[in-house]
């Protein structure tokens, strides 16, 4: 599919990049700063220049698309001053209906517009459950996602599905609203906000970016989804399983008149309670608990903050996760995988079987330098999955997780490598992320060939 996206340089916007990217899709990205956005986004995105608050689009950036993904607006977070609330308000009403205008006036106009709405649109609701056809509530901000999710029905009837996601707290160890809440954790200082009975909708972020995937077939009818985790906790249920993730005392209240001194109307969306839960869209959950979410955001950032990088690719590869799995399996595809300027060759005595504790033997060159790497098989759960260890190469650490996931007749091949580089951040930033990006990449190329 062609994949237009606007926000594809935020938080979301650059994670449903890479998805799409690895799912095979073609993606274009509209931006007020064409520079900024090449030197973010990889090299095969096509980058066209637009301002959301002037009007339409231009022609070309939307010709020939399948799916359009909105996701530009002015961010939330901040105080909420008269010109930050017109702001919020003016970049969602106006962007979205200049967009629509532009879709209109298509003689080919893509199939769907998947949109970034909001839980916002509830209002503070107490403990009344909420679902896609729960009426809107009162407020700025459901004020502001009433206007924004009309501002697409003059798309009614012109065959051009609209999916509205509304979505709960994002979870990212990038950025974005957890990053602000652990930092008086960092301190002891670990609390509950207000009375800590509101329901807080949160997901991680990796199932916001799989909900928006999941939103582009073809079947997913019209209308708003509440792109929520299943599992549904107030903010008290929240804190206790972050002082658990952390192993830190939960010691402190901060009441709400002390919020709204600290960040003004803002503070509404801390102690409002949204117990919004979806209606189900057949999407499956990476991480359906709030536990489960936090556990793995905690673990990315304390990667990172060790000298500990990761890197993450997918590719969806048309063939049954068994048969995927037994190539993988075979140390002699291995070779097939890997860049022929890495002169990659196994070292270990043939036949080689792969299993749980097997160890491999590598010979390699890494700009010219013979390098002998061994790796041992410390996970083994197939068809689903397994992971391989350094014990002996040039990095402190590399670990790759192979992950395959059954995804209708195909597969989805995910590889996760955390690794740690002599030189820290400045030699991976020269050398190494450079060289993983350009071998995975091959492999990415290599796997559609061979399937």
């Amino acid at each position: 599919m062609r994949i237009v996206i606007t926000g594809a340089t935020g938080l979301l916007g650059k994670a449903l990049v890479s998805l799409l990217l690895a799912n095979g899709d073609s993606v274009s990205a509209l931006t007020r700063d064409v520079q900024s956005a090449k030197e973010i986004l990889p090299l095969n995105v096509d980058v066209f220049y637009w301002d959301p608050s002037v009007g339409a689009p231009p022609p070309e950036s939307l010709q020939g698309s399948d799916v359009v993904v909105h996701l530009a607006g002015e961010s939330v977070q901040g105080r909420w001053s008269k010109t930050k609330k017109d702001r919020i308000l003016q970049s969602r009403v106006v962007g979205t209906s200049n967009l629509v205008k532009a879709l209109k006036a298509m003689e080919r106009p893509p199939t769907r517009l998947v949109a970034a709405s909001a839980v916002g649109y509830y209002g503070d609701r107490g403990d009344e459950k909420l679902t896609e056809f729960s009426k809107r509530g009162k407020g700025f901000l459901s004020d502001v996602v009433s206007s924004w999710e009309r501002s697409l029905e003059p798309l009614s009837g012109s065959g051009i599905s609209t999916i509205p996601l509304r979505f709960g707290l994002i979870l990212s160890e990038k950025g974005g609203a957890l990053k602000q809440l652990l930092l008086p954790w960092k301190f002891g200082l670990g609390s509950k906000i207000g009375t800590g009975s509101q329901w807080w909708p949160w997901i991680h972020i990796d199932d916001a970016v799989g909900l928006i995937n999941h939103a582009l077939k073809p079947d997913i009818p019209n209308g708003p989804i509440n792109a929520v985790a299943p599992e549904v906790v107030t903010q008290t249920e929240f804190a206790n399983a972050l002082a658990k993730v952390l192993r830190r005392p939960r010691i402190l209240r901060v009441p709400k008149f002390m919020t709204r001194i600290a960040i003004g109307e803002m503070s509404s969306e801390l102690t409002s309670s949204r117990r919004a839960t979806s209606s189900g869209i057949g999407y499956q959950y990476r991480f359906p608990t709030i536990e489960q979410a936090l556990k793995d955001l905690i673990q990315r950032s304390r990667l990172s903050q060790n000298g500990m990088r990761q890197f993450q690719t997918e590719s969806l590869v048309d063939k049954p996760i068994d048969k995927v799995f037994e190539f993988f399996a075979d140390p002699g595809n291995l070779e097939e995988l890997t860049p022929p300027w890495l002169n990659f060759k196994i070292a270990s005595p043939q036949p080689l079987g792969i299993g749980l504790g097997a160890i491999i033997d590598y010979k390699l060159r890494v700009h010219r330098v013979p390098i002998l790497w061994q790796s041992e098989i410390t996970r083994w759960d197939p068809p689903n999955l397994f992971v391989d260890l350094q014990n002996k190469g040039p990095y402190r650490h590399w670990e790759h997780t192979h992950e395959f996931r059954q995804s209708g007749e195909r597969t989805l091949v995910r590889d996760t490598v955390s690794y740690k580089v002599p030189g820290g951040f400045i030699v991976d930033r020269l050398f190494v992320r450079r060289d993983i990006k350009r071998i995975f990449g091959y492999r990415q190329l290599k796997l559609k060939e061979f399937f």
